[in-house]
Order: structure tokens, then sequence, then C-alpha cells
């Protein structure tokens, strides 16, 4: 009988899960609220409860499942599968998720950053299928990031690697929260985008359209920027400019092949996508800069799952 595994992904506001075979066919979904705000045991129960679901959609008990693969916010320890006071997990605290839910479904269960479970989803599944050296960049409230290097997903020495949203790109910019000084993300993740729109406004007051909304948010410069608002349009621009310097110096530390880019931001297509590129070409090492092909990711969603189940199912080493 072919096994089957569940990938568990993790947010601040949702948990999903789905039921995986052995080739990638997602049969059954499950998504629910994390309640994190609640407790530590209360968004627990969720996770054990959606894996449950699935299984059970499907006929079958958890306890017959050839595994179960966990994406989680970090900081983590994937070696040890603990979590460790995700930020956007407010009452968790440290949680040893793999003792977890080994305990509930005596079946092996690995755990890894969520950023590289979309990364091997994508390259398993998804836009980076059969690339061997491969970049995925989440761009959400943080910048997250997961790379497939000579066909093996990084992990660095106690498996954090790929932080690109603590890449400098200013050494005299603002203190992040990482401890770091003009990190990435505090220039071109969504929440970024946001924040330095509402700051170049309060200085400059602009014409624009931008002026008659409730709040500035990513959706908001977005939309005004689909209306051809010159102000959205140069933000645009300008945070296009600093992600492709963020992903200059990934590429040149990784050698990837590939750039793919998820998450809110990567959803405004060519606004984000033209500058990266353009910058890219203008900045990247020759020889390499003209070969990198920057795209959006294919799986949505799904990528999470896949790449959290794919992990199971390698048990822990995804090749």
């Amino acid at each position: 009988m072919e096994k089957l595994f569940v990938g568990v992904d993790i947010g601040g506001t949702n948990v999903a899960s789905g039921l995986i075979d052995e080739e990638g066919n997602l049969l059954q979904r499950d998504k629910r609220p994390i309640l994190a705000q609640v407790s530590q045991d209360a968004s627990l129960r969720q996770i054990v409860n959606g894996i449950r679901m699935v299984a059970e959609k499907e006929g079958i008990s958890a306890n017959e499942l050839g595994g179960v693969g966990i994406g989680s916010p970090g900081p983590l320890d994937p070696f040890q599968g603990v979590a460790l006071s995700p930020v956007n997990l407010p009452t968790w605290g440290t949680v040893p998720l793999k003792k977890i839910v080994e305990e509930e479904f005596s079946v092996p269960v690995t755990v890894d950053n969520d950023a590289n479970v979309v990364a091997v989803g994508e390259r398993w599944k998804g836009a980076g299928r059969d690339v061997d050296n491969f970049l995925c960049a989440t761009l959400g409230t943080g910048i997250g990031g997961g790379a497939i290097c000579e066909g093996r997903l990084l992990h660095g020495f106690n498996g954090n690697a790929v932080e690109i949203g603590h890449i400098t790109v200013d050494f005299n910019g603002p203190r992040c929260g990482s401890g770091n000084y003009g990190c990435l993300e505090l220039y071109a993740s969504a929440s970024a985008i946001a924040r330095r729109t509402s700051e170049r406004m309060e200085r400059e007051r602009p014409k624009s359209l931008l002026t008659e909304a409730e709040q500035i948010t990513s959706k908001t410069v977005f939309e005004a920027a689909q209306r051809g608002d010159k102000f959205a349009l140069e933000m645009f621009e300008e945070t296009g400019f600093f992600l492709g310097v963020g992903l200059v110096s990934a590429i040149n530390l990784l050698n990837v092949e590939m750039v793919a880019l998820t998450g809110g931001l990567a959803n405004a297509g060519d606004l984000i996508f033209n500058p990266v590129r353009r910058t890219i070409l203008e900045r990247g090492f020759p020889g390499v800069k003209e070969k990198i092909r920057v795209i959006p990711t294919q799986l949505g969603e799904d990528a999470a799952l896949l790449g959290a189940a794919k992990i199971a199912i390698d048990g822990g080493v995804f090749i």
C-alpha cells in the first residue's frame, strides 16, 4: 500500500494541512485558525486536529501515515524540530513540535523553516522543477528565503541559512529586529512599501490618489499604481530596486540560476519584477546576470504543503 504523508503550513493567522502521496498529488486539504493569540495549547490542538482531519477525509487513521512534515515560522531548530519563540505566534515560546506531533500520532515528523518548505515545494512540483541551483524569496510582512544548492536544501550549521531579508542594503539604515541595520526587509517587503510610502507622503505631500486612502497598505499602493498614479509607480520602482540590490548579493553568494518570488508583493507582477530584473542586469556579476531567470512561483499556498510533505517523504533530507 502506498504511503501517504501530511504537509503542514503554520502561519500567523491560519494553519493549513494537506494529505499528499509520494508522487506529489494533493489529495485532501484542511485550513483552520491557528488561535495563537489564545494560547499555545489551543494552537497546538489546531495543528493536531488539522492533521487528523485530512487523514480521516481519506478514510485512514493519522497513525497510518508515512510521516508528517511541518513548515514553521522561525527562528527554529529544524534538526531537533523545535520552534524558538516565533514572533507571529506570541503565546508559543519554545515548542518541541517534532516531539509533540510524534507522540500524538506515533509517526515520523520533520520540521523546517516556512520559507524552506516553499522552496522545496517549488523545486519539486513548481517553478524550480529540474533546477539544481534555485532561490525562492517570500515577500510578505518580512522577507524570507530558501535555497536549493546542487540539488539539496541549504540549511547551514544550525538551520538558519538564507535569511536574505537580513542582507544589508544600507549600512546607515534603521535598526532591524534581527539586530542588524538597513536590512533588505526594511526596504522591500510588503510592510516596508507601505511604511516608506506613508513616510514619503508626509515629507513631500505629493499629488497622488493615495491621499484619498484611509490607510496606506501595499494593496492601496498597488491599486494606485495600476491606475497610473505617478507617485505609487515611483514607490514600486524604488522597492524593486532595493529588492534587486539584495538579490544581487544573494545570487553572487549562492550562484543560483533561478530566483522565484512569492508572497503578497510578488502578486504586483511587472510592477515589481521589471525593476528587479533591471537592477540585477545593472549590478550582477558578468557571465551570471545574463543567465538568471527571475520568475513568479507557480504553486501558491500549495507550495508549503508540498514542500513540507516532500521533506518528510525524504526523511528530513531533501535531494
